[in-house]
C-alpha cells in the first residue's frame, strides 16, 4: 500500500476532491507546490504526469499499473484511443489517462492523506454532479472530508 504519496493532492484532484476550474492551471498549481515551478505547455504537464505514473508504478513494485498499461504498445494505443475519443492532442490525451488511473486507485492501493480547505487555500471541496453550493462553509468542509477520511 503506498502512503504518504508526493502527488497525494493531484490523487485528490483525479479524484474530485477538488473543484475543477481549468485543467493545465490546476494541475500547474498543484505541480508548482511541489517543485516550485509550474509547467506552462501542455507537453511538460504531460511529462509530470507520466513521472507520477511511474512513482506509482514504483511503489507497487509493477512496471506498469494496469492491464491497458502493461507494455509500451499498449500504452500508445491506449493513449491514441484517449486521443481519438476526446478528439485532443496526444499530451492531453496523457494527461487524461494518468488522471484516468489516478482516480481508480482503491483504498487498498493507496492511503490518502484528507484535502484541506480554507480561505488561503487554493481549491474548494469538489462535486462529482455539479457544484457545491458558494454558502458551504470550509469548516463543513473539512468537516465532510475528515469524516470520509476517517
Amino acid at each position: 500500500m503506498i502512503t504518504n504519496f508526493q502527488y497525494n493532492d493531484i490523487v485528490l484532484y483525479a479524484k474530485g476532491w477538488y473543484e475543477r476550474t481549468d485543467l493545465y492551471e490546476d494541475l500547474g498549481y498543484l505541480l508548482s507546490k511541489i517543485y516550485g515551478w509550474t509547467p506552462k505547455r501542455d507537453d511538460e504537464l504531460a511529462h509530470f504526469m507520466l513521472i507520477i505514473l511511474d512513482r506509482i508504478c514504483e511503489e507497487q513494485g509493477k512496471k506498469f499499473s494496469s492491464d491497458y498499461l502493461c507494455s509500451f504498445s499498449s500504452f500508445w494505443n491506449e493513449v491514441n484511443r484517449y486521443s481519438d475519443i476526446y478528439e485532443c492532442t496526444y499530451n492531453r490525451a496523457i494527461i487524461l489517462l494518468v488522471l484516468g488511473r489516478l482516480q481508480e486507485l482503491t483504498k487498498d492501493e493507496i492511503k490518502l492523506n484528507p484535502p484541506h480547505y480554507g480561505k488561503k487555500e487554493h481549491f474548494r471541496m469538489g462535486c462529482l454532479f455539479g457544484k457545491n453550493p458558494i454558502s458551504m462553509t470550509y469548516t463543513e468542509m473539512n468537516r465532510r472530508a475528515q469524516k470520509i477520511f476517517t
